[in-house]
């Protein structure tokens, strides 16, 4: 595998966190490609297994949890996995890595953050942050995943997009408290991202706090006693009809 800039900027953006490593692809790793996460039997694999791990921890038959609402909190952790390497590595190295999703791995696990790998990163050329995340990460690797989620359990764009924003809110939180001294970059650059290109509207962040709060629901607080998330729209959750 050959090695670069992107590399070296993926490589300082994992030493953030475990949410930001994006490991080097390795053979007989047990590896599989990402683009398979755009394939409805896949996907379906994982809602089944996150279903079962959340009546588990409920205390509730698997009946009892929504598919629809499992198969949002399932996209809103890989979200997560999929925006922060890159997001860590424009505001670490003020670069965003070329990264191709079939270049892209991996593995399934039962809890946690997903375990992503990437076999080679293509040349970059350096640009404006914000639309250079948009055009190389969000629009062709997260786009077509987030699309798939929603056409096979019937979940709104809105709430998917919502959850890329709040995705990139937790990484910014993070980041905040890893490298206080790229603070202010970070927050700049998740303003800009929230206000132009394709995450506009999905949420509203206050710089001061910082705090983000966004326009949709992920809908966790359909999982048995689960509440609602610190940045949700709701006030409080909807009572069972």
């Amino acid at each position: 595998m050959t090695t670069g800039p992107d590399d070296a900027a993926l490589d300082l953006a994992a030493e953030v966190g475990p949410f930001f490593v994006l490991d080097r692809w390795a053979p007989d790793a047990g590896w599989r490609p990402l683009r398979e996460l755009t394939e409805s039997d896949v996907i379906a694999g994982r809602v089944a297994a996150a279903r079962e791990m959340l009546a588990e921890r409920s205390r509730v038959a698997v009946a009892e949890i929504e598919e629809r609402a499992t198969a949002s909190i399932v996209f809103l952790g890989l979200a997560a996995r999929l925006v922060s390497p890159a997001f860590a590595s424009a505001v670490l190295a003020e670069r965003v890595p070329h990264l191709l999703l079939d270049e892209l791995w991996w593995r399934p696990v039962v809890g946690g953050p997903w375990p992503l790998a990437r076999s080679s990163v293509g040349e970059s050329t350096a640009g404006e942050l914000a639309e250079d995340l948009d055009a190389r990460i969000l629009q062709p690797i997260v786009a077509p995943v987030l699309d798939a989620f929603g056409r096979t359990y019937a979940v709104s764009p809105q709430v998917l997009w919502g959850n890329v924003a709040s995705s990139l809110a937790g990484a910014l939180t993070m980041l905040r408290a890893a490298r206080p001294d790229r603070a202010e970059a970070a927050t700049q650059l998740v303003g800009q991202l929230l206000d132009h290109g394709t995450l506009a509207g999905t949420g509203d962040l206050d710089p001061a706090g910082p705090s983000f709060v966004r326009r949709s629901c992920c809908l966790f607080y359909r999982v048995p006693g689960a509440g609602i998330c610190g940045d949700c729209v709701l006030d409080e959750a909807p009572k069972p009809a």
